[in-house]
């Protein structure tokens, strides 16, 4: 799903399933109006008060719906429990694959419907987490939520559901000076929300269960970079980090502190701030509000050049993962692990490893370590090397002399031969001993 709009207006419509009179066993005629009807729900998007403009829904977008009896909350006893709709890219969804659709009470008893997006096959208790680390895909984690439709029935199908964002997006606008180059450019926040739970039975957000540093998504040319945060209260610990080049030490900080007029992140509201970074090493954010849904303020401020450190984050570049915290973090994307090349598999399961450079080296995947010479299965990640001049340059059949090699490789970290591994490798780099 796009991020730019604001309110998502579902239409639910309802078809009967049957002719205009049935008949029961006995022969008696059965009202059509009191048979069980199906939803068809379409999608609408209202008008730009949660998101910017030119949204629209993405092909396979699913979201979860309940259905409980009017009045009721939401709970193990409800009448239908997240039913699974996706869209083919249009305003209607249908039902998923293998999900026996909704159908309304066929006896005019009145119902509440109930949904969130994006799905999730397994949620327990209603309990939906929440980890806001890898912001590499937005919509995976912008959490929307539907209460609002209530007291329909068979006689009164047209339901419309109004989606609410649950959470904070906070989008930076970068403009440089000639001489700075941001092509490599990464943002951080520091000491932010990392994790935390939405009831989906209360419509309520739990405080941040877990804290640290998120890394912002950022544009290819350096010049926009956004995240989905956590609502805050209190912004006066947190800093935005400005890396241009972390190894000659040209990064810039920013306390949130010292913008006055935005002390907080409030859910559902975008907040904008535009920067500037300065050959001399000092960033000023020449303008800042909150937008589209309230018109905030706007300030200036200064972030000066530092020789602090910036905050760590565990699968980067500079603090790569290791293999225990490869294999603990499946699921990850566009990350950076480290290692030893201890060896091969020769076929589709972890027990084919091997060590032999003598006989039929597979050239499509390594096997990565801690240590050298490791034998021991469960600690060694299986990396899949796809094609490509990545694969010609790290598989051991035409590089025999990567063996034992220390390396750190990037890609996304998901299950492979059966077993957590990292796939679709993207960068790495040989680490001198």
């Amino acid at each position: 799903m796009k991020i730019k709009n604001s309110k998502y207006v579902f239409s639910v419509l309802v078809l009967p399933l049957l002719s205009v009179f049935l008949y029961s066993c006995e022969g008696d005629t059965i009202d059509s109006d009191r048979v069980a009807r199906t939803l068809k729900l379409k999608a609408e998007i209202g008008e730009p008060t949660t998101r910017a403009s030119n949204a629209s829904w993405e092909k396979d977008d699913a979201i979860g719906v309940y259905m409980v009896k009017s009045g009721q909350p939401l709970n193990t006893s409800s009448l239908r429990q997240n039913v699974e709709y996706v869209t083919s890219g249009s305003t209607s969804f249908n039902p998923g694959k293998d999900v026996e659709e909704i159908a309304l009470p066929f006896d005019e008893s009145h119902v509440d419907f109930i949904s969130y997006y994006p799905y999730r096959g397994n949620i327990d208790n209603f309990s939906y987490p929440i980890d806001l680390m890898n912001q590499s895909v937005q919509s995976k984690i912008d959490l929307l939520y539907s209460n609002n439709a209530k007291g329909f029935n068979s006689k009164n199908p047209n339901v419309r559901m109004q989606f609410t964002h649950q959470l904070s997006r906070i989008v930076l606008k970068i403009a440089k000076d000639a001489s700075v180059n941001l092509k490599e450019l990464s943002v951080r926040i520091s000491n932010t929300g990392t994790k935390a739970t939405f009831n989906l039975s209360t419509g309520e957000l739990s405080a941040a269960q877990e804290r640290g540093s998120i890394e912002f998504l950022v544009d290819n040319n350096g010049s926009a970079a956004e995240a989905i945060l956590l609502p805050e209260t209190d912004l006066s610990d947190m800093e935005l980090w400005f890396i241009v080049n972390e190894e000659e030490s040209e990064i810039y900080k920013l306390s949130l502190a010292d913008v006055f007029e935005i002390n907080a992140f409030e859910k559902s509201t975008l907040y904008t701030y535009n920067v500037t970074l300065f050959a001399e090493k000092t960033a000023i954010i020449t303008e800042s509000n909150i937008s589209p849904w309230i018109d905030g303020p706007s300030a200036n401020a200064n972030a000066n050049s530092t020789t602090d450190s910036p905050p760590l984050i565990k699968g980067s570049k500079k603090t790569p993962f290791t293999v225990a915290e490869a294999q603990s973090n499946q699921g990850r994307t566009e990350v950076w692990v480290e290692g030893f090349i201890v060896g091969y598999f020769s076929s589709s399961t972890m027990n084919s490893f091997s060590t032999d450079l003598s006989g039929d080296i597979s050239q499509s995947n390594l096997a990565l370590a801690t240590f050298q010479n490791e034998t021991d299965l469960a600690r060694i990640i299986p990396v899949m090397l796809g094609s490509g001049k990545i694969r010609d340059e790290l598989n051991l059949r035409t590089n025999p002399d990567n063996f034992n090699k220390k390396v750190k490789i990037k890609g996304d970290l998901g299950e492979y031969f059966k077993a957590p591994g990292l796939r679709n490798i993207k960068q790495y780099e040989f680490i001198a001993q």
